[in-house]
């Protein structure tokens, strides 16, 4: 099982996932360099431990500073729907876990671009986010549980934008799936809420 700052880690980033694609529906924009430790995260399929797909907390700041607005009850009325969207996303990632043929089928996708991506390049390059977009179309968007998605039609009917909201909802899987795996749970967010407080801002403080 993963340290509670590991879990929280994961837990961060998909959050960050959430609050990113909810910037993209709702202002057409978001920081790009924020969506760089979440699409390098999906792309590094065979790390051994938390360290290697998050190695820096305040690449997750935006994430971490929701999750504690979330645990704390001090959230603002614009974070609803990307906590919204996190909590979505942790559902998705139950569903696909249940589909042992879509997740082999995920991961030899996502080893094809990771194979074929310079390595030095930025994770967050528009090519990635359209192929990593088409991903999620052509896997995640085929389970039954779908991510409703609420913003401005000019923004969401924006290819670019589109794809790269898609791509951040599979690196917000990618990240449930973890966070899954390493021990965390759903309920934790509610029994175990001081605890998983004090974990994230212990994680804000570095």
């Amino acid at each position: 099982m993963a340290s509670d700052r590991e879990q929280m880690m994961a837990l961060a980033a998909i959050f960050q996932s959430a609050l990113l694609a909810d910037q993209l529906a709702t202002t057409g924009q978001c920081n790009r360099r924020n969506m760089a430790p979440l699409f390098q995260a999906v792309l590094t399929l065979d790390a051994t431990d938390y360290q290697d797909i998050y190695p820096n907390p305040s690449e997750l700041r935006p994430g971490l500073t929701l999750l504690r607005n979330a645990l704390s009850g001090q959230q603002q009325p614009s974070d609803l729907r990307a906590i919204g969207h996190a909590l979505a996303l942790i559902q998705l990632s139950g569903a696909l876990r249940r589909d042992n043929a879509l997740i082999n089928i995920l991961r030899n996708r996502l080893e094809v671009v990771s194979a074929t991506r310079d390595a030095a390049s930025d994770p967050a390059d528009p090519e990635v986010c359209r192929r990593l977009g088409g991903i999620y179309v052509d896997t995640l968007s085929t389970l039954k549980f779908r991510i409703r998605v609420q913003g401005e039609p000019e923004h969401l009917q924006n290819e670019d934008n589109a794809a790269t909201i898609r791509a951040l909802f599979l690196a917000g899987v990618r990240a449930a799936f973890l966070w899954h795996q390493g021990g965390g749970r759903r309920w934790h967010m509610l029994l175990r809420r001081q605890r998983l407080l004090k974990a994230t801002q212990s994680l804000l403080a570095h």
